[in-house]
């Protein structure tokens, strides 16, 4: 004859017991963390939107209060005040934190050209001797340039601070006479 072994579906119950568990505890996360996790997300994507527009917008504060433009200052005042050069040191673009958006911080790239005509000039800015052309050399070379062995020197042939920004390495062989 068999014994009957009252042990018998303990780990049945032990296994629907927990979980149950599981299942309350899951429920409890979907209705209060998942919304919360939801609405800071969206605090977050309307502070990246804001941050990331091309014009800056009125919630941004822009400083230039962080250690990179702090040090790269001391490299820049002289380097503006020999060329003319403006590299901007307000790039840090911030947002506080408020009901609808979440703290967040950008640096910008405000040193790339704004306008076309500043592919030309902030290169030719850069050369020792662009100011030559600030001086009025240009007419002195015109003046000399009339005499027929100084023709070189003229102002439309001998340019100071001059950047050909469109010479590429790709032309030299055209104008080597070879093929294109």
């Amino acid at each position: 004859m068999r014994v009957f072994n009252a042990n018998t579906g303990q780990a049945l119950v032990e296994s629907l017991v927990v979980l149950s568990l599981l299942a309350l505890l899951l429920q409890v996360l979907l209705e209060t963390i998942a919304p919360l996790h939801k609405t800071q997300m969206s605090r977050i994507e309307l502070a990246r939107e804001t941050l990331w527009r091309w014009r800056p917008n009125t919630l941004e504060d822009n400083s230039s209060a962080y250690a990179f433009a702090e040090r790269a200052n001391i490299v820049l005042a002289p380097l503006k005040a020999l060329t003319g050069l403006s590299l901007e040191q307000e790039n840090l673009r911030t947002i506080t934190a408020d009901e609808d958006y979440a703290a967040m911080a950008r640096i910008t790239d405000t040193w790339s050209p704004q306008a076309p005509s500043e592919l030309y000039s902030r290169p030719a800015q850069l050369t020792p001797l662009s100011r030559l052309q600030d001086l009025g050399v240009g007419k002195v070379q015109d003046f000399i340039s009339w005499l027929h062995f100084t023709e070189e020197f003229a102002s439309d042939s001998l340019q100071f601070g001059y950047v050909a920004s469109d010479a590429t390495p790709s032309e030299l062989p055209c104008q080597r006479g070879s093929r294109c």
